[in-house]
């Protein structure tokens, strides 16, 4: 439950605009930033700053010269304020704006073990294993039949339900397509590590090798021996 409850709190995305690209004048001005928006960070005179990004997963984005910042659940404007304050120390007189070019819903994202972990554009029809091979597969570790959804739900009075859904990634493997899930625009997708991968692996990077020498020393010794 706290897995569910980190991924949820941190990598909340949804959103009830649709994906489209919109200049920062036409944005509500109650609209906070989430993971998963694409924004257009453009820095005057100093145009070699500008820069496209995407809000992470963690709700960090990467600036030029600034490196690693928060960004989720700050509105555009106040984004703005800050980025100006912080370039003033690089550029004279720094005018920074920003455009928000695709907001989350358009978007899926997959944590965990994952060979290229992020965010993939939604589209009608993408199932879980579509998801998967965009991504690059999966890790050695990954726990394929424990595999989580995470999904935004909003109701009839416009409250917003979580809903974790159970996916059986390794069934798909073995060809089972019935369990092949359909995904949603916003969904979260986490595929968690095998509780003895950890450890498992220690063992395979250095005991094993040193294992296979000492077999292969006293085999050798045993040969020697015998043709003696």
């Amino acid at each position: 439950m706290k897995i569910i409850s980190l991924a949820l709190s941190i990598l909340t995305f949804f959103s009830t605009i649709p994906a489209f690209s919109l200049d920062l004048g036409a944005l509500d001005k109650e609209y906070f930033i989430e993971a998963g928006d694409v924004i257009s960070i453009n820095v005057l005179p100093a145009e070699e700053f500008s820069k496209e990004v995407t809000v992470q997963p963690d709700g960090t984005i990467e600036i030029p010269l600034l490196g690693s910042m928060k960004a989720q659940g700050m509105k555009p404007d106040d984004l703005q304020k800050i980025l100006t304050a912080k370039f003033s120390k690089y550029v004279a007189n720094p005018s920074i704006t920003i455009n928000v070019r695709k907001f989350s819903s358009s978007r899926v994202a997959v944590i965990g073990q994952i060979n290229q972990p992020g965010y993939f554009e939604y589209r009608e029809g993408m199932r879980l294993l579509d998801l998967v091979a965009q991504a690059g597969g999966t890790m050695d570790y990954a726990r394929k039949d424990k595999v989580r959804i995470f999904r935004r739900l909003t109701g009839p009075d416009g409250k917003i339900a979580e809903q974790v859904i159970k996916a059986d990634l390794e069934g798909v493997f073995s060809g089972k397509m019935d369990k092949n899930i359909p995904l949603a625009s916003g969904d979260i997708v986490y595929i968690p590590r095998k509780p003895y991968s950890t450890a498992s692996k220690w063992i395979t990077d250095n005991l094993v090798p040193w294992a296979t020498l000492f077999t292969f020393a006293i085999t050798a010794s045993l040969v020697a021996r015998t043709k003696k």
